[in-house]
């Protein structure tokens, strides 16, 4: 089946410099009345000739639009090509397009079905068009994808291969399913106004448990198959966490009521050495780090698995900025993110194993707690990106297209100091009405519903694309996106310096290792001679599905020391070659029997990139 081909960022936009500059040639040769022939003559002597040094350079920055699938069907051709031609029109150079919703799929070739109730014409394939159309158009696309939430009907889905028909809610009996064969996530609090179906709906949503080894590797497999079948540029989750819920008291003391899966309970009571019949409560310290830890694992195991089979393919992420930005690392363990939805993005980001972290800071510019909310945010975000890059999100949606332009000024205006970029939410809804508008030119006017072309207009030049001020008039030096810019190069993927290593921990009998520690040494290092780059040593422990990983290595030969959850520490019985940009893999075998040694199983060769 065809694919689509993305054009390198640069070679892309620097197309595009040519083409325009073709028109204007032929634009000029026409008014100056000379045969047509000379401007084609003209186009194919500018296509061969030096690239002038303004467009050698251009400026890297995320220049982003949020397509959302419950605003934006994009069920044919025409959808799809008035979402590149708006993207265009607003000198974007990145879309996140939404392609998994509940549990479906924009696309063809995947193991789940198509959306319901959205007519999609018969072998169309909505991404596969998307790629092609924005390719040309020198836009990037990360394929946007719901991670946690997968149903949100009070019905069941009609096709049976649906995740929640076979996992979730029995359509026959109606009742949640039993035991191991139940993935979803639920609440011990009473139903109310914010849940419902004895604690497994969270307002519409049904949600599946990263906790539970069968779903993670389930929905592991379903976004590994998008990223081998199609060449998008990169992969972006939304709702990578467990479900909110506003319950008055909640606090980091007291944690969230959520993530009480069976499968996962009975893990954890294992891994924490409880009674098998334990419930944790919700503010139980050591419960809290293994609901984190799930979410993380999850990432962490889907990082290396991409960068194994399609290394150049960006791992981008919507974050939560629920409440109000943490002050400094301190305050972090007391953010939202942190507690109320298990979501520890600043260890991601620390760790390496997210590439672009894009907080949602959606708050409303025109009103006071909305603007502090965003800078303490976007403050927090710029100093915790530790050489990955973020973008802020800006919520298009609440704002007029003052307080938009206002935020996304502030987003990209620090520099190398600050975050890389602006991502808009969405592309559908591009402001918003607001009565005697603090922020208006003058102030005090009330601002209407404008079109996405003022957005688009307002974006290059300041004002609307009739001609009203945005921006204030006074000091102005041009529009935000009056120049192209181009999706910023990431060093850690385009010239790497490190390498990565992942594998599996098994028993004799093929039983994964759950909750095991793993402690990865470089061998044979000193004090002396030039620091080598990367991590000398990586400590983690596996997943449900015995997987362990660890990110960024300096190049070298490593060990591993195992310790499993209910049985003594081992030394493995071989050692590993990590090499720059090479994903190692290395898989163990740990025989109760032998107390000391624990013994390799397959190692994968530096370099192949991927897996043996």
């Amino acid at each position: 089946m065809r694919r689509a081909t993305a054009l390198p960022q640069n070679a892309a936009w620097l197309t595009m410099a040519r083409v325009r500059a073709c028109a204007l040639s032929i634009h000029c040769v026409a008014a100056a009345r000379r045969v047509w022939r000379t401007g084609i003559v003209l186009c194919l002597l500018l296509s061969q000739a030096p690239i002038p040094a303004f467009a050698q350079e251009p400026v890297q920055q995320y220049r982003a639009f949020w397509v959302d699938t419950f605003n934006t069907r994009l069920n044919s051709p025409g959808e799809v090509t008035a979402v590149v031609e708006r993207a265009t029109q607003a000198r974007a150079n990145l879309l996140f397009v939404q392609v998994r919703r509940r549990g479906d799929a924009w696309y063809l070739d995947s193991r789940e079905p198509l959306p319901e109730n959205v007519p999609i014409e018969r072998d169309f394939d909505p991404l596969r068009e998307l790629l092609t159309r924005a390719h040309e158009r020198g836009l990037a696309v990360h394929a946007f994808v719901i991670v946690g939430a997968i149903w949100n009907s009070s019905s069941p889905p009609a096709d049976p291969r649906h995740v929640f028909n076979r996992h979730g809610f029995d359509p026959v009996t109606g009742r949640p399913f039993t035991g191991r064969e139940n993935w979803l996530t639920r609440t011990l609090l009473a139903d109310g106004t914010a849940t419902s179906h004895d604690g497994y709906r969270f307002g519409n949503d049904y949600w599946i448990d990263l906790g539970h080894p069968d779903a993670a590797s389930y929905t592991l497999d379903v976004l590994l198959g998008l990223v081998t079948n199609y060449e998008v540029d990169g992969l972006h989750l939304d709702r990578i966490r467990y479900p909110e819920i506003a319950v008055p008291g909640q606090g980091p003391e007291t944690g969230a009521s959520v993530g009480y899966n069976p499968t996962s309970i009975e893990r954890f009571n294992r891994s924490a050495r409880r009674p098998a019949d334990a419930v944790p409560v919700p503010g139980d310290a050591e419960w809290s780090q293994w609901r984190r830890d799930q979410v993380s694992a999850f990432l962490r195991r889907l990082y290396l698995s991409v960068l194994a089979v399609r290394p150049a393919v960006t791992i981008s992420a919507a974050v939560t900025a629920f409440g109000a930005g943490p002050a400094d690392d301190a305050a972090w363990i007391a953010a939202e993110p942190y507690w109320r939805v298990y979501q520890d993005w600043r260890a991601w980001l620390e760790e390496g194993i997210l590439d672009l972290a894009v907080p949602m800071v959606y708050r409303a510019q025109h009103a006071a707690s909305g603007r502090q909310a965003f800078t303490a945010w976007r403050t927090f975000t710029a100093a915790h990106q530790y050489g990955r890059h973020a973008a802020i999100g800006v919520g298009t949606y609440l704002n007029s297209l003052e307080g938009t332009l206002q935020q996304a000024r502030e987003a990209v205006s620090a520099g190398e100091a600050g975050t890389r970029g602006v991502a808009f939410y969405s592309i559908a809804a591009s402001n918003a009405p607001v009565l005697a508008n603090p922020l208006s030119v003058p102030a005090g006017r009330d601002t209407p519903l404008r079109p996405f072309d003022d957005l688009a207009a307002a974006l290059l030049t300041g004002r609307t694309s009739t001609g009203q001020w945005v921006e204030s008039p006074a000091g102005f030096s041009g529009g935000l996106f009056a120049s192209p810019a181009i999706v910023p190069t990431m060093p850690w993927k385009t010239e790497p310096q490190t390498g990565h290593l992942m594998g599996a921990l098994r028993a004799p009998d093929g039983s994964p290792l759950d909750t095991a520690s793993v402690i990865v040494t470089r061998e044979g290092d000193s004090l002396e001679g030039e620091p080598p780059v990367g991590r000398l040593s990586a400590a983690t422990e596996t997943d449900g599905s015995g997987f362990y990983g660890a990110i960024d290595l300096a190049p070298g030969r490593y060990s591993l020391l195992i310790t499993p959850r209910d049985d003594g520490m081992r030394q493995t019985d071989c050692t590993v070659e990590i090499a720059p940009a090479a994903v190692t893999r290395l898989d163990v075998l740990v025989d109760g029997r032998s107390p000391v040694r624990a013994a390799c199983q397959a190692v994968g060769r530096p370099g192949a990139g991927t897996p043996p």
